[in-house]
């Protein structure tokens, strides 16, 4: 299995382009709308919240919530994250298995929070979703690594420990949609083949189910009566 020696910043990330203009222009509408750290604001555009989403049937939270941020340094840490990892699934996954994972991912994150009673936000669930299905792709094809991959995967190890760690000493920190981002990720990883045409058809649908789930929650949210 051929694995690239360093992502080309030139390179075409369609998926990750789009889905971090899309946080971009979430993160300008919160500032728009009264502020990025108004829990108000963040309700309003739909943010995670329990109550909302389990007594309300607001499911839809589940899928926008990956879009908003809380502060422009949660903005910043997460875009940055997503810069690094949205590429090397584009070019290990494709594009469109990219952006499936990101939307799938970023459910099952948010709705493992629902175990919680808080409002949370973020994109940070799909983020390890991401570095979930790369690590458990990369595990299960090892013998077919090059040794550059290798050490690719040696990192993501790393750095899911480090970050795995930095999520529990930090408060307010949405660990449970990390870990549910990660086991989602984990487990899609797990069953992934190497890009075929045929497996390259089944990810044209996976991507288009994805951005039309993505859509329809976007617009569930924007026809939602307001918080009162």
């Amino acid at each position: 299995m051929n694995q690239p020696s360093r992502i080309s910043l030139l390179g075409s990330f369609p998926a990750t382009s789009g889905i971090l203009a899309l946080l971009i222009a979430a993160f300008i509408i919160e500032v728009l709308s009264g502020g990025s750290q108004n829990g108000m604001v963040l309700a309003r555009l739909g943010a995670n919240y329990t109550p909302l989403v389990l007594e309300g049937g607001q499911w839809w939270r589940l899928v926008t919530a990956t879009l908003l941020h809380i502060g422009p340094v949660h903005l910043l840490m997460n875009g940055w994250a997503l810069w690094q990892l949205g590429r090397l699934s584009e070019i290990t996954f494709g594009s469109a298995t990219t952006l499936a994972l990101f939307v799938f991912t970023g459910i099952t994150g948010s709705a493992l929070t629902l175990l919680t009673v808080k409002l949370s936000a973020g994109a940070s669930g799909a983020i390890f979703g991401l570095e979930g299905a790369l690590i458990a792709f990369f595990l299960r094809h090892r013998d077919h690594l090059t040794p550059q991959g290798k050490s690719l995967l040696k990192q993501l190890l790393a750095w899911s420990a480090f970050m795995i760690a930095y999520g529990f000493a930090v408060p307010n920190i949405d660990w449970m949609g990390h870990f549910g981002g990660l086991g989602g990720g984990l487990a899609v990883g797990w069953l992934l083949q190497p890009r075929t045409a045929r497996t390259g058809l089944l990810a044209k649908g996976a991507g288009l189910v994805g951005a039309l789930v993505l859509v329809g929650a976007i617009a569930l949210a924007v026809a939602s009566p307001p918080l009162r």
